[in-house]
């Protein structure tokens, strides 16, 4: 039923392992192929104001200097995230499950439907952060996204313990 499970992996998130273990637990039932997605988000790495521009028309030496200091923690930062999402996949082939990985920057909602609807995707399993009210106005909310654009079957999974606190 579920051939083609992509599963969206927050920032650091401790739900993350919940959400492997469902995806897994699905890609296990139906012999389905799991495909790992972290998207990143260039503005959340402390991308630099580039646009500041001398009174002479030439940008100033620091700002330069600042955006070269960005590119190489970026580069470092997303190779960073592929490394860790090439060692779970492999700890998945390990354990007899079909797995690879994908990586996308920009808009985490807009990605995850992008790559699934690109990549033929059954379900998307990703999880839930407990915001509401002014938080999830101001923040917004990837699931809630994914949940009203995607072209495929949601799971959202949640961690119980922050629902009740």
């Amino acid at each position: 039923m579920y051939g083609k499970i992509l599963v969206a992996f927050g920032e650091e998130d401790p739900l993350n392992q919940k959400v492997l273990s469902e995806a897994t637990a699905i890609a296990a039932a139906d012999h389905g192929v799991l495909n790992l997605l972290h998207v990143l988000l260039p503005a959340e790495a402390g991308l630099p104001d580039t646009g500041y521009v001398t009174a002479d028309g030439i940008n100033a030496t620091a700002k330069v200097e600042a955006f070269r200091l960005y590119l190489e923690q970026w580069q470092g930062w997303r190779q960073q995230n592929q490394q860790s999402l090439g060692e779970q996949v492999n700890q998945l082939q390990a354990q007899g499950c079909t797995a690879e990985w994908s990586q996308a920057v920009g808009d985490a909602g807009r990605q995850i439907c992008r790559v699934a609807k690109d990549w033929s995707a059954d379900v998307i399993v990703l999880g839930r952060h407990q915001r509401s009210g002014i938080q999830e106005i101001l923040l917004g909310s990837v699931s809630n996204y994914v949940m009203h654009h995607a072209s495929c079957s949601v799971l959202i999974v949640q961690n119980v313990e922050a629902a009740s606190a």
